[in-house]
């Protein structure tokens, strides 16, 4: 399993702009072949950070999620409301 966990730093101002997007985003990548989970955190202690955990079934099913439209729109459109440069961590875990 290929475990993603993406940390997100989002003005205030753009959270609503941000969850609207982001939310079209995982119901479409829920429906993708291989996704095993793709979910939403946001902080208790810090309301401008959020993680999406993505677990996916292989490396394949990451590279096609990758060609997602959805996806490509959501990463062309995070400047705008984002503080700075999101984080991305991703780890294969062996069974």
């Amino acid at each position: 399993m290929i475990v993603v966990n993406a940390k997100f730093y989002i003005a205030d101002d753009k959270k609503e702009q941000f969850r609207g997007e982001i939310e079209a985003l995982i119901t479409s990548s829920k429906k993708e072949e291989g996704c095993l989970d793709y979910s939403l955190y946001e902080s208790v202690s810090n309301q401008n950070e959020f993680v999406m955990i993505e677990n996916w079934e292989t490396k394949a099913s990451i590279d096609q999620h990758n060609s997602n439209p959805l996806l490509k729109a959501f990463a062309q459109n995070l400047a705008n409301y984002s503080l700075k440069q999101p984080v991305l961590h991703i780890m294969e875990i062996k069974e």
